[in-house]
């Protein structure tokens, strides 16, 4: 406002009319907690077969979808080369065989050590060429369950490793979900609870029941984020629709509480570990915040948080403050 006076100019910048509160009672209400990540359906028997020998695959003798029986054999690995040392090996046990057989002529003349060494040259050359034998056993790969041939890693012609899988067996169990959960979540989750997943492959209105049935101790790092393995039962029949593979939505109900006293999450402060929510009360014409010490619960997903203690549900609790310009 400005005043004219004696030709000049006066401004009188009004009263400060203090912040603006927006405030709402405590209400009762239902509230839900839950976990929301992204998983896979995967078989809950299979078997990633290796072979117990590094070389070249010689030949495999199924294929994606083959059904397979326990002990079938699935692959064979070139054992030429362990056979060529086969020959040697079993040429020098024949060799120290021999040698002690000479020795013996005149086992009488001879130090005990010598016996010794002659007797152990001979177990040594057997012990190299038995070694050599058990490992072109290991050259054919059996299968350890029953089940069908999910995935084929490599192929005929190509080297693997004793670590390098060469197929996978899908047992016949049926399938699960495994997700990650970070560990800021990881807390909340418990075996037994459930919850209900979606399928990218389906409908996003089609939904699937579930149950938590596992949870690894140790953990996983993905990208300096730690994570823990959940896997998941899903529950009902489970028809032949969901496949392994298949990338799924899931929310985990990790709490639920039946008309409990809440306020809005943004009412709720934090001091040192210490929760408190703001007051306003107004008496003749004067506003005061006052500031009360609260006991918290869960905090659900519709935006509201438990007051377990503190408040009684007539309070005007602040939610937001607007400082007056």
């Amino acid at each position: 406002m400005a005043v004219v006076i004696g030709g000049g100019y006066y401004y009188f910048k009004p009263k400060d009319a203090g912040p603006e509160y927006t405030t709402e009672k405590p209400q009762k209400t239902d509230l839900s907690q839950t976990v929301s990540v992204t998983g896979e359906v995967v078989d809950i028997s299979k078997a990633d077969l290796s072979a117990e020998v590094t070389g070249t695959i010689e030949e495999i003798f199924v294929d994606v979808g083959d059904k397979v029986e326990e002990g079938d054999e699935i692959a064979r690995i070139d054992d030429s080369v362990l056979q060529s040392q086969l020959q040697e090996a079993l040429v020098q046990v024949d060799i120290q065989q021999e040698q002690l057989d000479l020795k013996r002529r005149k086992w009488d003349l001879l130090k005990p050590e010598e016996k010794e060494a002659a007797k152990l040259a001979v177990e040594s050359a057997r012990a190299a060429a038995w070694t050599i034998q058990k490992q072109i056993k290991k050259t054919i790969v059996y299968a350890p369950v029953a089940g069908t041939v999910s995935k084929r890693y490599a192929g005929p012609g190509e080297t693997v490793t004793i670590s390098s899988p060469i197929i996978r067996i899908s047992g016949n169990a049926g399938v699960e979900i495994e997700a990650d959960i970070p560990e800021s979540d990881i807390d909340k989750v418990k075996i037994g609870q459930v919850g209900k997943a979606t399928f990218d492959a389906f409908s996003s209105d089609e939904f699937f029941d579930f149950e938590v049935t596992e949870i690894e101790p140790s953990a996983t790092v993905i990208q300096d984020v730690v994570y823990y393995k959940v896997t998941f039962k899903i529950l009902g029949d489970v028809n032949d629709r969901i496949k392994s593979g298949m990338s799924t939505d899931i929310d985990i109900l990790t709490a639920e509480k039946k008309d409990v006293l809440a306020v809005s999450n943004q009412a709720v402060k934090n001091d040192d570990g210490n929760r408190y929510v703001e007051i306003l009360e107004e008496k003749d014409g004067v506003k005061n915040v006052n500031k009360v010490n609260v006991k918290i619960g869960i905090r659900g997903d519709e935006g509201m948080t438990e007051i377990i203690s503190g408040l009684n549900g007539d309070e005007n609790v602040i939610t937001y403050v607007k400082e007056s310009e």
